[in-house]
Parts: C-alpha cells; sequence; structure tokens
C-alpha cells in the first residue's frame, strides 16, 4: 500500500511539472472544465478568489458553521459520521486557506466551532465519533492558530483553555490539554495544571459534605493527567492520583506503569508493578515483560514471557517467549507449544498455534477432529485463520471454518450478517469444485442441504444466495 501512494505521488509531481510550462490561457480552461463538473472545486477557486480578502473569505467559511448550527435535522448513525467527516474538512480548509493569510480570524472561527459543540452533539447520533473527532481536530486549530498570533504571549490564554474545558460537557474539548504542548511551553503547562491542581484541592476539601461527590475530583485529574502526557511528566499525574487515592487500586497501578513505559522509564514502571493482581494479571505481566526488555533484564524476561505464554497459549505469546530464548533452545520450546496445542480447550486457540509453528497440517487436522467443538461466532479468528489454511492447500480445514461460522449466523437468526454469510456458503461452493476426497467430512452437497433443511424458512438468507 505504501509503495503505490508512493508511486502515485511520483505520478502526480510529474503530471504538474509538465503542467508548469503551459499557457495560463490553457490552464485556465481546464480549471473552468473541472469546475464545472466538480462543485468541491468550483468552492475552491471561489475560496482562492478571495485570498486577497482574510475578512470575506473567514465570513465565507462563517456561513457554513452557522448553517450547521441552524440545522434541526437530526442525524442518524451513517449520516452522522458523514457530517463528522464535513467538519474535520472544513476545518482543514481553514488551516490550509485562511490560517496563513489571519490568524486572529482563523482563532475565531475555531473558537465558535468549539462552542458550537453541544449544538452538533445533541443533533446527531454519534456512534462512530466522527464528530468527536472533529471537535478534538478543532481543538488543535484552536492551539496552532492561537499560537500564529503575534500578541499570544499577553493574551490570556492559560485563562481562555482553562474556561473551554471546565465549561465541555462531552470531554472531546480535553484535546486542548493533551495537544496543550502545540501553544504552551513548559512553564505555560504547569502554570495551567496549577489551575486544574486548584480545582482538586477545592474537590478533596468538599469531600467531607453530607453528600459526598467525586465528580470535581475525577474531572480536575483527569485534566492534569492529560497535561501530565502534553509534559510527558508521569510523575505528575501519579502524585495527583494519589492525592485522592493514596493506596492506588489495579487500574491506576496499571495506568501508572504504562505511562511510565511510554516516557521510557521502566524503572519507575517496576516500582507499580508488584503483587498479584488477581483477574488482571496477565496485564501486569505484560508490563512487567516491556519493563524488563527496556532495561535488558534478559532472565527476569524469559521467565515472564514464557509465564504469558503457559498462561493464554496464544501463538503471539509462543513467538515472543521465543525470540527471547538462546537459539539452542527454541527447539524444545516448539516441542512444548505444539503438546500445548494439543491440549487447548480452545480447537481455534490450538489451530494458529500449530499454524505459528509452520505446521500446517497439524493445524488442519486438529480442525478436523474437534469440528464440533469450534465456536462459530467467533469469526474475528476464524475468516483469517481459514484464508490462511486455503493459501497453504488445507481445503478441508478451511471447509471447516467457514462452516463453522456459516451454522453459527443461521443458527442465531443474525440477519445483519447474512450478507457475510452467503459469502461463505459461495465459497464453500467454489472450494468444493477442488476438492475430490472429504475424507471424515460431509460432502459439500450433504452439508448444503442440511441447512436448508434446518434453516430453509430464512428466505432473506437464501435470496441473497439467488442474487
Amino acid at each position: 500500500m505504501a509503495k503505490k501512494k508512493v508511486s502515485a505521488a511520483t505520478t502526480l509531481d510529474k503530471r504538474l511539472d509538465a503542467l508548469r510550462g503551459r499557457p495560463k490561457e490553457e490552464l485556465a480552461a481546464l480549471l473552468a472544465e473541472l469546475a464545472a463538473t466538480h462543485p468541491e472545486v468550483e468552492e475552491r477557486l471561489a475560496r482562492h478568489v478571495l485570498a486577497a480578502d482574510p475578512a470575506r473569505l473567514a465570513a465565507e467559511f462563517r456561513k457554513r458553521l452557522q448553517t450547521w448550527k441552524r440545522s434541526r435535522r437530526f442525524l442518524w448513525r451513517s449520516a452522522a459520521a458523514a457530517f463528522g467527516r464535513a467538519l474535520e474538512a472544513w476545518l482543514d480548509e481553514i488551516e490550509r486557506e485562511l490560517l496563513p493569510l489571519d490568524s486572529a480570524r482563523a482563532h475565531i472561527l475555531a473558537d465558535a466551532f468549539l462552542r458550537s459543540d453541544e449544538r452538533f452533539f445533541e443533533q446527531a447520533d454519534d456512534s462512530d465519533g466522527a464528530i468527536g473527532d472533529a471537535i478534538r481536530a478543532g481543538c488543535q486549530l484552536w492551539l496552532r492558530a492561537a499560537k500564529a498570533q503575534p500578541n499570544r504571549e499577553s493574551a490570556g490564554w492559560i485563562d481562555r483553555v482553562y474556561a473551554l474545558v471546565t465549561a465541555d460537557e462531552y470531554g472531546a474539548r480535553e484535546a486542548l490539554l493533551g495537544h496543550g504542548d502545540l501553544l504552551f511551553d513548559e512553564a505555560g503547562l504547569r502554570a495551567l495544571a496549577g489551575r486544574f491542581e486548584a480545582d482538586l484541592e477545592k474537590a478533596l476539601k468538599a469531600r467531607g459534605a453530607a453528600e459526598r461527590r467525586e465528580d470535581g475530583v475525577y474531572k480536575a485529574a483527569a485534566a492534569i493527567g492529560l497535561i501530565a502526557d502534553a509534559l510527558r511528566d508521569p510523575d505528575l499525574s501519579t502524585r495527583t492520583t494519589l492525592r485522592y487515592s493514596p493506596e492506588p487500586n489495579v487500574l491506576q497501578k496499571e495506568r501508572f506503569a504504562e505511562r511510565y513505559l511510554r516516557y521510557g522509564r521502566p524503572a519507575d514502571a517496576l516500582a507499580w508493578l508488584d503483587g498479584h493482581w488477581g483477574h488482571r494479571e496477565e496485564g501486569r505481566e505484560r508490563l512487567l515483560a516491556e519493563a524488563y526488555a527496556a532495561l535488558g533484564e534478559t532472565a527476569r524476561l524469559l521467565t515472564v514471557r514464557q509465564a504469558l505464554f503457559d498462561r493464554t497459549g496464544s501463538p503471539g505469546d509462543f513467538e515472543a517467549w521465543r525470540q527471547s530464548l538462546a537459539l539452542a533452545d527454541r527447539a524444545h520450546a516448539a516441542e512444548v507449544a505444539r503438546e500445548r496445542a494439543k491440549s487447548l480447550d480452545d480447537a481455534i486457540a490450538g489451530a494458529q498455534l500449530l499454524f505459528a509453528l509452520e505446521d500446517d497440517a497439524a493445524a488442519e487436522a486438529l480442525l478436523l477432529a474437534r469440528q464440533a467443538n469450534l465456536q462459530g461466532g467467533d469469526y474475528g479468528r476464524l475468516v483469517p485463520l481459514a484464508q490462511a489454511l486455503e493459501k497453504k492447500g488445507r481445503l478441508l480445514g478451511t471447509i471447516v471454518c467457514y462452516r463453522a461460522i456459516l451454522v453459527a449466523v443461521l443458527a442465531r437468526a443474525y440477519a445483519r450478517a447474512y450478507g457475510h454469510a452467503a459469502e461463505y456458503l459461495r465459497a464453500l461452493r467454489r472450494l468444493d469444485a477442488q476438492v475430490d476426497d472429504y475424507a471424515s467430512l460431509p460432502t459439500h452437497q450433504a452439508f448444503e442441504s442440511s441447512i436448508r433443511s434446518a434453516h430453509g424458512r430464512k428466505v432473506s438468507f437464501w435470496n441473497r444466495i439467488r442474487a
């Protein structure tokens, strides 16, 4: 994919080089032709004409914002996703076309956009998060436009960011803090953190009230945590959490360790990875492995990675363990993994592990032997496994996977997945033409006859097959 993008960019550069030598009249005619058939080109040309008049250009951008704010039409999920993309495109246009000309007007638009977030969220089903993503992008434009202004040192930006965040009802404006380093230096970020530390102190004092409320505590602490990330200072977030939770729970310890590892301080992460974390023990071991790897603690790393593989039996954990071993010890590890694959209750995991051992024949044999126990609803693992088996020519293993998925979809009467199920049945018909011997499996004709008998009344599924 990356090679294709590079190739396309190279081709475009060559075409642009060829156009640069053409007469202006010819290029103008080409633009007119494109504008006549592509509205977005016409709009871009209209805005380009306004480049000499930033006030009018900003007014054009504001018109679109006002139109969106006045709309009373509720947007359901798919329309909301498209709306979110349109909002981001509008922000991109402002950054590309107006910000270099007039940073103050660009900032005014970004500010108006952020203050419109309630209207955007109220008028849409943002299940896909596209509108939230647009608000977060708007936060970054707000910060960049603020930094571009010549009087930014005296403009009270800390107060303005603080006001916007504290008035936030939806959480998307938190990007003003997480990306605060786009505007503030370290001193500015620490001053901003100080505002929220004062809020935290007030909230902690209010804990003694008759009706104990934690909202203020958590909101202030979350804000400080975001600023700590912008500062790359995990100590700040750790101290903040310990102020309201002096005996941190497992989830809090996990966040401490993750931050220390993220910012290159594995030794400090280890301080929070002691003890046993119960149902989250696997997460603790993964963080331990990351810390030991960063510290070059080879023996401890090997012990933890083997424990992880013993716990999960997953191909990824096996490969991590194997890579930690000396070359002379890897053959024995492979035998351990092979036996583990056969003993796993989860046949899909067992087959995946055998595949990681480059034993596709054993993976197929395991699936055939335990086909009755396959969890067909686990299509997230079965589909890639089926595809990998087919590439290796293990057609019976492929067929077992697709059959399990198909039967699970029909048994659940999961109509939304009938399109995928129809594709699996077509794949099974295609594979049937390549199979000479089904061995212990029912033939395709027998299998299809059985699902017709059991699910013949699911007309919407069978209609997809005929289509």
